[in-house]
């Protein structure tokens, strides 16, 4: 485990200790799934805590009070806690105040980075060992992608209306409701089973 700044970089056994001790006051009901488009896979050189700087920067200028997700993984596999748990997200308008916000690192969409085995691995885990801490079955309706989000109302129309493809249109099959229900859904459950 490693700290700058609030910056906290772990690996997944650590992550899980941290997780499973840590106390938060608020009500969890989401588990938002993001890309981060860019900085993508070639922007990603081990460094970790250059890039999370980097991208609070681009959220402070966009009007943020502070990097907008709460936990970030890389394509090594690291996670990175980046805004504490106890503050809400500032990643899909409409869906923060319950909400957590995973982002990880690399472009998704079709023709965008190949994922690697241990971001896949990490994602996974992350999803499930959340699903456990705050008690929530894993589905469609608890564990959510940008992409079924309207950008300007903020309601969810499952990629109708405007939005981003986000978390990338070949994130673990697609960016679909359906997609997510055959296959990124089945493995946070399996992933579940084994914590």
């Amino acid at each position: 485990m490693k700290q700058q700044g609030k910056f906290i970089l772990m690996n997944r056994e650590d992550f899980k200790e941290y997780i499973l001790k840590l106390k938060v006051k608020r009500i969890i009901k989401l588990i938002q799934n993001h890309h981060t488009y860019i900085p993508s896979y070639k922007e990603f050189k081990n460094n970790h805590f250059r890039l999370l700087e980097g991208m609070e920067r681009s959220h402070l200028a966009r009007g943020f009070n502070e990097i907008g997700q709460n936990i970030t993984i890389f394509p090594d596999g690291l996670i990175a806690i980046c805004r504490p748990l106890d503050i809400p997200p500032a990643c899909i308008k409409g869906a923060n105040e319950n909400g957590i916000c995973i982002e990880s690192v690399g472009n998704f969409d079709i023709g965008g980075d190949k994922m690697t085995e241990e971001q896949k691995k990490s994602i996974i885990f992350v999803n499930a060992l959340l699903c456990k801490k705050f008690k929530l079955t894993p589905s469609t309706d608890t564990i959510v992608y940008h992409h079924w989000f309207d950008l300007e109302t903020g309601k969810r129309l499952n990629g109708k209306g405007i939005t981003k493809s986000c978390p990338g249109t070949n994130f673990f099959g697609g960016n679909t409701v359906e997609a997510a229900k055959k296959n990124f859904i089945p493995l946070i459950l399996d992933e579940l089973k084994k914590l």
